[in-house]
């Protein structure tokens, strides 16, 4: 009987041949072929940072196989098991992780791919947080300067009553007859069940009136005059809305009948198949007065070159408002849901009947959690059971949206006075990092460390001294909130960069 003759050498050979000639085809130079300029191939190229300019600046650092430990945490090891993609970054930015699982497309490409597209359609931000944002902190800056770079126009979801109101300068607005409920006052009849993405409702009495005003004079008059007003709402029976653009002739938005009669409307929503391609298409709607449940969506919309925007509610017994929404009819806006001593849990307790309802009228392509400020402290250690929390909604939103990408974006520096007299991050403010990290690796979403990226331990007192944070040592002003939201801008270009390379 003939033995076969062993030729893993052979192959082990060939291997090493495809290699050498993978890694000496960068040294080429760069060719042209029929007017188009051919790309280097560069097999390491995703393990390799570069300067602005484009130069090998340094190595991205794996993860240890058997888990990450973030450096100065006095509590035992939080793990991360599962590697992340790191993108290539100009030395000194902090890059996003991405613990997408899908080999061929990473957690944040679907927002970059929706960038794309962004002259033809919108592209729509969903940013929740706490008051770290409250009155449009760092999102006005970070809507100013994804529109300046993509078009688009509007500040996005107004609440209807907001506490931020009196502060907020990306909009104005005049409000009467209305009561307010929200999750930070439980004990005034809050409905968990009947919150809507702002973790709040407003119900109408007797005639009660809303209006908006646009801000001129801010990112270029981005923020003047915008293309459309959507009003977001829950009918109840017999509600009448009319409105008026600038001042002008009152017109009917939307008018119920009694209970039993149904009121039909048309939508244009987004579809994206397989391949993230979208395209539009509209479905007929019909509400029936007389079953409302909490996930009953409605949007509606009016267009015009539109600088204020003013409604008047009447009837409507049940009916609950939720927002306003200014936007562009193309280009980028982005959503503030920002709500006062929130960790975010709140955001388990809407419906998914809800949740899908505003996914079918409000599609998001990126969807940002900030938490972690009221919830780290001195003492604590361990997060596990509050990380347990907010990774269930982090579920709920990806069954809710699932074409949008996820960014878990970390608490920044909180800082406190130490017995050498000087300002130092605050106990607790490390092991939160790491809890939040752990729960993007373990839920497959993208993940930014804010803490990293303002400057590590002490960094919100460095900013308090140049006039970027307030006095308490734990919240930015308006200035910080540009400071950090040009550098969350940088990254997600510098990945919008990365991603258009990879696909040419």
């Amino acid at each position: 009987m003939k033995t076969e003759k062993n030729r893993i050498w052979q192959t082990f050979l060939l291997v090493l041949l495809v290699v050498v000639v993978l890694a000496g085809l960068f040294y080429l130079p760069r060719m042209n072929f029929f007017g188009t300029d051919l790309r280097r191939v560069n097999i390491l190229s995703d393990v390799q940072r570069r300067d602005k300019d484009g130069n090998i600046v340094a190595e991205v650092e794996a993860d240890a196989a058997d888990g990450y430990v973030e450096k100065g945490i006095d509590s035992a090891a939080i793990k991360v098991k599962q590697l992340a993609y790191v993108d290539t970054v100009p030395q000194g930015m902090v890059a996003i992780e991405d613990f997408a699982t899908d080999g061929l497309h990473r957690e944040m490409d679907k927002f970059y791919i929706a960038l794309g597209q962004s002259r033809n359609r919108p592209v729509r931000v969903a940013y929740f947080g706490d008051s770290y944002i409250e009155g449009d902190i760092l999102t006005m800056d970070l809507r100013g300067l994804l529109q300046q770079k993509f078009g688009g126009k509007g500040v996005g979801f107004v609440e209807i009553a907001c506490v931020s109101s009196d502060f907020r300068r990306s909009v104005t607005s005049r409000r009467s007859n209305w009561t307010r409920y929200h999750a930070n006052e439980k004990g005034r009849g809050f409905k968990a069940s009947l919150q809507s993405m702002a973790g709040s409702y407003f119900i109408p009495s007797g005639t009660a009136t809303y209006e908006l005003r646009c801000q001129t004079n801010v990112y270029g008059n981005l923020l003047g005059e915008v293309d459309e007003a959507t009003v977001f709402f829950t009918p109840g029976d017999g509600l009448n809305i009319d409105y008026a653009l600038n001042g002008g002739e009152r017109q009917s938005l939307f008018s119920n009948g009694v209970a039993g009669q149904p009121q039909t409307y048309d939508e244009v929503v987004e579809v994206m198949d397989s391949d993230s391609v979208v395209s539009y298409k509209t479905v007929t709607r019909t509400v029936e007065t007389a079953q409302q449940g909490a996930g009953n969506v409605v949007a509606k919309s009016v267009s015009g070159d539109i600088s204020r925007f003013n409604m008047t509610v009447t009837g409507g017994h049940g009916s609950r408002f939720y927002g306003v929404a200014l936007d562009g009819h193309h280009g980028v806006v982005v959503d503030n849901f920002s709500l006062r001593g929130s960790g975010g849990q709140h955001l388990g307790g809407i419906p998914m009947e809800t949740l899908r309802g505003f996914s079918a009228v409000r599609p998001y392509d990126l969807i940002i959690l900030h938490y972690g400020l009221n919830v780290a402290n001195e003492k604590q250690k361990d997060y596990g059971g509050y990380i347990g929390q907010l990774g269930k909604v982090i579920d709920r939103m990806r069954e809710a949206y699932p074409h949008a990408s996820i960014l878990v974006v970390s608490m920044g520096d909180r800082d406190k006075r130490g017995s050498d007299g000087q300002m130092h991050t605050m106990g607790g403010v490390k092991e939160m990092v790491s809890y939040e990290r752990k729960m993007a690796s373990d839920h497959h979403v993208a993940f930014w460390n804010l803490y990293e990226a303002m400057g590590g331990d002490g960094s919100l007192a460095r900013m308090t001294e140049k006039k970027q944070a307030n006095l308490d040592y734990t919240h930015i002003n308006f200035a910080g909130g540009r400071h950090l939201a040009e550098l969350l801008f940088d990254v997600l270009m510098n990945g919008k960069s990365n991603y258009d390379n990879r696909v040419r």
